[in-house]
């Protein structure tokens, strides 16, 4: 199978098993309030969109400059290489796919569509925020503590907790609570790793 269609199937599969919980507990607790998608945020930005785009652009490139210092002194290892690391050009549709979707779509529906939305309901903004950040962060090591060590796994919790929280910050704060630019934002910073190992 190809390296293309083998990503695309992950990737509804990853949707699926991320939306599955905040699906259940939008049934269980917001079904008669509002709709799934607008409960997640995934709804249209309606607030300036420059000003969100300057702060979504920003973001990408504090997180992406950490990101490539962390990956060329610590996290440059086999087990951290993408499926399309070494194809070129022929693996970039994977690539994207794996960025956009599989990745960022699949985790922003997870951790800012559901896990920062239902804890700012019980804290602020900036406990919620911090919260999130830190579950997004020790994600990135829950499947591969085998394959990690010590100076990995630290680096794999400690990078993702900037992003988490400038996704947060925008979504919330400049995009009136829509995960789409957090999600355009997470799979801009995720394929620009990613291009860098074609």
């Amino acid at each position: 199978m190809s390296t293309f269609i083998t990503e695309l199937l992950s990737s509804v599969v990853q949707v699926l098993l991320f939306s599955l919980i905040p699906f259940i507990v939008w049934l269980l607790t917001a079904r008669k309030k509002e709709s799934f998608f607008s409960w997640i945020g995934f709804k249209k930005v309606t607030s300036d969109k420059k000003e969100c785009a300057k702060y979504a652009i920003g973001a990408i490139i504090i997180s992406d400059l950490v990101g490539m210092i962390v990956y060329k002194f610590v996290l440059d290892a086999d087990w951290n290489r993408s499926t399309s690391a070494g194809m070129g050009i022929i693996g970039l549709p994977s690539a994207i796919l794996n960025s956009y979707i599989h990745t960022a779509f699949s985790e922003e529906i997870l951790f800012r569509g559901f896990i920062q939305k239902r804890l700012q309901r019980i804290f602020s903004f900036k406990v919620a925020t911090i919260i999130q950040a830190i579950i997004f962060g020790f994600a990135h090591i829950v499947l591969i503590l085998d394959k990690i060590n010590f100076v990995e796994g630290l680096a794999l919790v400690i990078f993702p907790i900037i992003p988490g929280i400038l996704i947060a910050y925008v979504n919330e704060k400049k995009a009136d609570g829509s995960i789409i630019p957090g999600w355009l934002m997470h799979g801009t910073m995720n394929i620009l790793l990613r291009v860098a190992q074609l």
